[in-house]
C-alpha cells in the first residue's frame, strides 16, 4: 500500500513538472479596450478585430495558454476603466467570476486599445480650438494615470495601441490625433510599454475605412493593426 501511494505521488509530480516545462512558454493574453477592442467593423457589426487576429497568431504558433477579452466594452472610457481597476471590477463569464486585477498579474501579454470612442466624440462636439485642447490634455492626464495602475499591477509585456485617423483628414483633427499619439509614446517610454502607431499604417490604405459616416475599420484594417503588434512582439 505505502509503495502505491509512493508510485502515485511520484507520477503526479512528474505530470505536473511535465505540464510546468510545456506551459512555461505559453502566453495568458489580454485584450481590453472599446470598440476597436471588440471587433466593430465599417457598418456597425461585430466582426474580427485586431486583438482576434493576435489571439490566432499565437494559438497557430502554440504559444497560447488563455486569452480573455472580458474588459472591453462599447464606448468604454479611460476614465472608466482607471475606476474599473481601482475597485478591482468582478465579471461573470461560463459560471466563473474573474476581476481585472488579478487578469492583470496573471497576463503574459496586455494589449490595450481605449479612447477611440471618447476621442470621436470630442472631435465632434469640440469646435474651439481652447476646449479641444483642454479634453485631449484630460485623455494625456488619464492615460498617464491608468498606464500607473496598471504597470504597478502588471509585469507583463503591455502594449499601447496609438490612434488613427477617423472620417476623412482635415488640419484639426491631424494635430489632434498626432498630439495625443506623440504624448502616449512619449507616456509608453516613462513606464516601459510598448508603444504601436497605427496612423500612417491606416491612413494608406483606402481599403481600412470605406464608410466615410463610420470611423470603424474593416477586418481588412484590424488585421493590419494585429500585424504591426506582431512585429514588435516578435
Amino acid at each position: 500500500m505505502k509503495k502505491l501511494i509512493i508510485s502515485l505521488v511520484l507520477i503526479f509530480l512528474l505530470t505536473f513538472i511535465i505540464y510546468k516545462v510545456n506551459d512555461k512558454n505559453l502566453i495568458d493574453y489580454m485584450a481590453i479596450g472599446d470598440s476597436i477592442n471588440l471587433g466593430i467593423n465599417s457598418y456597425g457589426n461585430y466582426a474580427y478585430g485586431y486583438n482576434d487576429y493576435l489571439r490566432a497568431y499565437l494559438e497557430n504558433n502554440n504559444m497560447l495558454h488563455k486569452y480573455n477579452a472580458y474588459y472591453s466594452k462599447d464606448n468604454y472610457t479611460i476614465a472608466e476603466l482607471i475606476n474599473d481597476i481601482e475597485n478591482n471590477k468582478e465579471i461573470l463569464y461560463d459560471d466563473k467570476t474573474y476581476n481585472i486585477k488579478r487578469e492583470l498579474r496573471e497576463a503574459d501579454l496586455v494589449s490595450l486599445a481605449i479612447g477611440m470612442d471618447e476621442l470621436v466624440q470630442i472631435l465632434i462636439d469640440n469646435k474651439d480650438t481652447e476646449t479641444l485642447q483642454g479634453n485631449l490634455d484630460v485623455m494625456v492626464s488619464n492615460m498617464e494615470k491608468l498606464l500607473k495602475s496598471i504597470t504597478s499591477l502588471s509585469k507583463s509585456r503591455i502594449v499601447l495601441l496609438g490612434y488613427y485617423m477617423p472620417y476623412q483628414s482635415n488640419k484639426d483633427k491631424e494635430k489632434a490625433i498626432t498630439y495625443l499619439n506623440d504624448k502616449y509614446k512619449q507616456l509608453a517610454n516613462k513606464y516601459s510599454i510598448m508603444y504601436v502607431d497605427i496612423y500612417n499604417v491606416i491612413k494608406e490604405d483606402k481599403m481600412c475605412l470605406p464608410n466615410e459616416k463610420d470611423y470603424h475599420l474593416t477586418s481588412h484594417g484590424y488585421l493590419k493593426i494585429a500585424n504591426e503588434i506582431i512585429k514588435k512582439i516578435e
